[in-house]
C-alpha cells in the first residue's frame, strides 16, 4: 500500500512565500461597495497591477507581488464597453483594477466579467464588478459555477482557520498570521520586526475583508462555448477539456489574434495540480494550441508570444504525469517519486521556451532556477499523486 504524504505547516508557509449581483444580498453588496470606495479613494496606495497594451483594444494587467496573490487579468475594449477576464483574490483588488482601467485604459464601463475557473485568486473579487452600479454579467461554464458553490466559501473559511486543516489550492492565511505573530515576538532587530508587522497587517486586512465572504456567482453559464459579439470583434469563450480544473475556459479573439487562458496555460511559473486532470491537461493545451493566435495572456506569469511556451508547458505536464503514474503503479510513494523525479531528469525542462520562462523568473540565475523548480516539482508530485489517472 502506498503512503500519502501530507504537507506540513512549513511546506505551506514556504509555498506562500514563493507565491509572494445575482446570488448576492443587499448587505454584501453594501460591504463590497465600501471596499470598492476605499480602493478608489485618493491616496489609496500604489497600483496593484501593471497594465500593458498587447494589441489594439487588448490589454494585460499583470498582478504585482502581494502577501495573498492576485491573478493577472485580460482586458478587451469593445466598441461601447469592456470585458475583463478574472477577478483576483478579493473585492478591493478587483476594485483597484476597475479604477486603473478607467484611469489608464478607457472610460467605457465594464460590461462583462469572465471567471476562467473557480479558484479563489480568480473569482473572489467578482462582487466589486457588481457593486459599480453598471450592468455587469459574470460568465463561466456551468461546471465552474457548480464548483464555486461547492468549494469557494468553505475553502476560504478553512484558509482563515489557524488550526487547519490547510485548504487545497489556498494559502493558509490563518496559520501564516499566527506564525508571523510568533516571529514578531522573537524578533530583536527593529527593521525585521517592522517588516514582519507590515506583512501581518496586510494579511489581517485580507482576513478582515473576507471574514463574511460569500461568492458572487456567474450570471450567465454555458457548457462548451459562448460568444460576445461586438461590431469591432468577437470574443469566444471556449471550454476545450479538463485541465487545471474541470471547467477552465479561454477567451479567444480571432480578429486580434489573442487569447486569455486563466491557469490552463501559464507563463514563467509551474502549474498547480490540486484540482487538475493531469492526463487530460496536455491534450487540452494541444487543442487550445490549434487556435490561430499570436499572443497568450496567462493567469500568472508574463505575456507569451507564439505557441512555443504553451507547448513546452504541455510537455512538462505530460512528462511528469506519466512518471508519477508509472511510479505509483509500481508501488512508489510520494517520497520515492520526489527522490527520483528531479529537475535534471525531466527532459521537458532542459531547453525550450517554457524552460527559458522559468529561468527568467529567477533572473537567469541557474542555481536559483534549479532550486525554485526542484521545490515546485516536489509540490507538483504531491498535488497530483492521488489524481494522476484522472482524465
Amino acid at each position: 500500500m502506498c503512503n500519502h504524504a501530507h504537507p506540513s505547516r512549513r511546506d505551506f508557509f514556504t509555498r506562500f512565500t514563493q507565491n509572494v449581483l445575482l446570488g448576492s444580498s443587499i448587505l454584501r453588496i453594501a460591504m463590497h461597495r465600501a471596499a470598492w470606495a476605499q480602493a478608489l479613494a485618493p491616496g489609496a496606495g500604489a497600483d496593484l497591477f501593471d497594465i500593458q497594451k498587447v494589441t489594439d483594444d487588448v490589454y494585460f494587467a499583470s498582478a504585482r507581488p502581494s502577501p495573498v496573490i492576485n491573478c493577472n487579468a485580460a482586458i478587451f475594449v469593445n466598441s461601447a464597453d469592456v470585458l475583463v477576464v478574472d477577478a483576483h483574490s478579493k473585492p478591493s483588488a478587483a476594485a483597484a483594477l476597475i479604477a486603473q482601467i478607467k484611469r489608464d485604459v478607457t472610460p467605457k464601463p465594464v460590461r462583462y466579467l469572465v471567471d476562467s475557473h473557480f479558484h479563489w485568486d480568480h473569482s473572489q473579487g467578482n462582487a466589486a464588478y457588481l457593486a459599480t452600479g453598471n450592468k455587469v454579467d459574470i460568465l463561466a461554464t456551468k461546471t465552474t459555477k457548480q464548483l464555486m458553490e461547492q468549494y469557494a466559501a468553505a475553502r476560504l473559511q478553512a484558509s482563515l482557520d489557524p488550526a487547519g486543516p490547510a485548504p487545497i489550492s489556498y494559502p493558509w492565511v490563518g496559520h501564516q498570521m499566527e506564525d508571523l505573530r510568533q516571529r514578531i515576538g522573537k524578533a530583536t532587530a527593529d527593521e525585521e520586526k517592522a517588516r514582519l508587522q507590515s506583512l501581518l497587517q496586510r494579511l489581517e486586512s485580507f482576513a478582515g475583508e473576507m471574514k463574511n465572504f460569500k461568492p458572487s456567482l456567474p450570471t450567465i453559464t454555458f457548457d462548451k462555448s459562448y460568444v460576445v459579439k461586438d461590431k469591432n470583434h468577437e470574443l469566444h469563450l471556449e471550454f476545450h477539456g479538463h485541465a487545471h480544473t474541470a471547467g477552465d475556459v479561454v477567451v479567444f479573439c480571432p480578429q486580434k489574434r489573442v487569447i486569455a487562458t486563466g491557469d490552463a496555460i501559464l507563463g514563467s511559473v509551474l502549474p498547480f495540480f490540486g484540482d487538475s486532470y493531469p492526463k487530460a491537461w496536455p491534450k487540452t493545451i494541444a487543442d487550445i494550441g490549434k487556435l490561430e493566435f499570436d499572443h497568450v495572456m496567462p493567469g500568472h506569469g508574463g505575456v507569451q508570444h507564439g505557441h512555443e511556451t504553451l507547448n513546452g508547458m504541455g510537455g512538462y505536464i505530460e512528462e511528469i504525469a506519466d512518471r508519477v503514474d508509472a511510479g505509483k503503479k509500481a508501488g512508489q510513494s510520494i517520497a520515492d517519486l520526489r527522490q527520483s523525479i528531479t529537475f535534471a531528469s525531466l527532459k521537458s525542462l532542459q531547453s525550450g521556451a517554457y524552460a527559458d520562462s522559468l529561468a527568467s523568473w529567477a533572473g537567469g540565475n541557474k542555481a536559483m532556477r534549479m532550486g525554485y523548480v526542484q521545490s515546485g516539482i516536489k509540490t507538483n508530485i504531491l498535488e497530483m499523486y492521488d489524481k494522476v489517472e484522472r482524465v
